[in-house]
């Protein structure tokens, strides 16, 4: 019979092997543990769910920066977006996560400016070997080094990035790990045994459903000296037809004796406890691949979890904290001093940041230069009607949509579809709180209202909210900074268009639907809420958070009608 042993014993990596001839270090013999490790993240169900979860929250929502907004700010970035693009970054991303390292092409303009940075797959770039001091100078790349002498696959030599001469180039991004000169290795180095025995168990339950979950057969043949050796070859043939499959065609044993007895087919005796073996292998598998990736929550991964929270959206909301700020921040910061490193040498300074996933409106992403001039001052609240692109795009950045039909202001109850994810300081399990940009006080303009106020509250009309955090956000980004005194930040919640501005940002708030048991309904931040009235929701327990007094005035209505002169 077919017998498969499945071992629990460590996988020994790969001999790194110097090629001194060639001038090159292959990942074990023709680079095979590069493909030990993409079987394991294709063949383990548990190991890919988090290979693609981890990707995915490290990626986020992509780049963005947190320098103060300048003329040389903004054309960097604009530089950024044309030399790396998005789906670049993003096998970068992936390749970190699955290989523990990643490589990617510098490619230079003639004239020695910074063309593009471009992603090579890891499993196909090795290093060449270290000189005296340690330094690699090349790195050579290949499709398939399996099959080097394929024209296709011949290994192509670059120098390694930062040797100080001009040209295309490449930098491989690779953590420090004690004993490791040459490569990688990935952060779930230790599970890799269990993934395979992951897929193992896979494999053999497939086997044993092919073959009718059956554990195979023995056969007694009488008069066996009486067959050919064809005779027996077409009776065992007949037979694999009848009892399995072609997959399994050597689950039985045919016997051809020499007794005068009766046919007979007797099953192989069946251990009936074997499933719970299988059910604790499976088990411990998933347990110690999730251990070693640091899974704080299997419910983050996609993975079933049974925990002690309250609720789901509780248990959800501090494990993702977690995950976000222990195991997927460290990934952040390698990948983005890795670009740093690269960007700087070509004058290129940008603090980079990877945006949240679930929190998409905390960071800046400005393409086009603020244009300060575009707004001018007036004796009253007005000013040309139009706004500086970069500065509309930051506005609409922040404002989150009410369902179509809805207007704000209106006491009718709705469902809000918004983001489950996208939670404000100010919220609480049951109540939202969010704001509105609407006219503030009883008097009448005098004058023509600035394009920020005429944006605002054009959003506003159209069933937008904003979480104070994306107003503070909006402030910190240079949305009204010309009207900061003395070169300070112009804080847009508390002093809104500037002086004589006749508009605030009203509260808005929300509750969240309960169940019949009076518990809230599951769902994120504004998903199954209700819009209520300020004074009915403090009725029924609403506890407004306190913010600055000016908040809720007009500049217009303020001493010196918001001046500071």
């Amino acid at each position: 019979m077919d017998i498969k042993l499945i071992t629990l014993s460590n996988y020994v990596r790969p001999a790194i092997v110097e090629h001194k001839s060639r001038n090159w270090v292959l990942n074990g013999a023709n680079n095979s543990f590069y493909q030990y490790i993409i079987d394991r993240n294709n063949g383990s169900p548990t190991n890919a769910s988090i290979n693609r979860s981890y990707s995915t929250l490290t990626y986020g929502k992509g780049l963005g920066f947190s320098n103060v907004i300048s003329d040389k700010v903004v054309n960097d970035w604009a530089t950024l977006h044309s030399i790396l693009r998005p789906r670049e970054l993003r096998k970068m991303v992936a390749d970190y996560q699955v290989f523990g390292e990643f490589s990617f092409q510098v490619i230079e303009n003639r004239d020695g400016s910074l063309n593009s940075l471009t992603h090579l797959p890891k499993q196909m770039v090795v290093p060449s070997i270290a000189n005296m001091d340690g330094s690699i100078k090349t790195y050579w790349y290949s499709r398939d080094w399996t099959d080097i002498k394929k024209e296709a696959n011949e290994p192509k030599e670059f120098k390694a990035f930062g040797d100080g001469k001009a040209g295309t180039s490449i930098y491989v991004a690779k953590p420090y790990s004690i004993g490791d000169e040459y490569f990688g290795t990935p952060c779930y180095a230790a599970g890799l045994q269990y993934c395979e025995m992951e897929e193992e168990i896979s494999n053999m339950n497939i086997s044993s459903i092919k073959n009718g979950l059956s554990a195979g057969y023995i056969i007694n043949i009488p008069n066996g000296d009486n067959y050919t050796d064809d005779e027996k070859r077409d009776f065992e043939n007949q037979v694999k037809k009848k009892l399995t499959s072609s997959s399994n065609a050597s689950n039985f044993i045919i016997s051809f004796n020499g007794q005068d007895v009766e046919i007979s087919v007797t099953p192989f005796p069946v251990n009936t406890s074997v499933h719970k073996q299988w059910e604790f292998l499976t088990s411990e598998a998933k347990n110690q691949i999730m251990t070693s990736h640091r899974v704080i929550s299997p419910s983050l991964v996609g993975l079933d979890s049974a925990t002690g929270f309250s609720s789901q959206a509780e248990m959800i909301d501090v494990s993702e904290k977690q995950l976000l700020k222990r195991v997927i921040a460290p990934k952040q910061d390698f990948i983005i001093e890795s670009l740093e490193e690269v960007l700087v040498h070509y004058g290129i300074n940008l603090d980079l940041i990877f945006k949240p996933l679930t929190q998409e409106e905390e960071v800046k992403e400005i393409v086009e230069e603020s244009d300060s001039d575009n707004v001018e001052m007036s004796s009253q609240c007005g000013c040309k009607t139009e706004l500086s692109d970069d500065m509309e795009s930051i506005l609409e950045m922040y404002a989150q949509d009410a369902p179509e039909g809805y207007e704000l202001g209106s006491e009718e109850e709705y469902e809000l579809q918004m983001s489950a994810n996208q939670t404000s300081e100010q919220d609480t399990k049951l109540w939202k709180t969010r704001y509105a940009f609407t006219k503030g006080t009883s008097k009448t303009p005098k004058g023509q209202s600035r394009a920020f106020c005429n944006k605002m509250v054009s959003l506003s009309d159209g069933g937008k909210v904003f979480r104070k955090e994306d107003i503070d956000l909006m402030s910190s980004q240079g949305v009204n900074g010309q009207f900061a005194h003395e070169g300070g930040k112009y804080d847009i919640f508390k002093f809104g268009g500037g002086v004589n501005c006749y508009h605030r940002f009203e509260r808005r708030v929300f509750k969240k639907k309960l169940n019949a048991d009076g518990t809230p309904k599951k769902g994120g931040a504004m998903q199954q809420t209700d819009f209520v009235n300020v004074n009915e929701a403090k009725r029924q327990g609403y506890k407004p958070v306190k913010n600055d007094s000016d908040v809720a005035k007009a500049e217009i209505d303020k001493p010196n009608r918001g001046s500071l002169k």
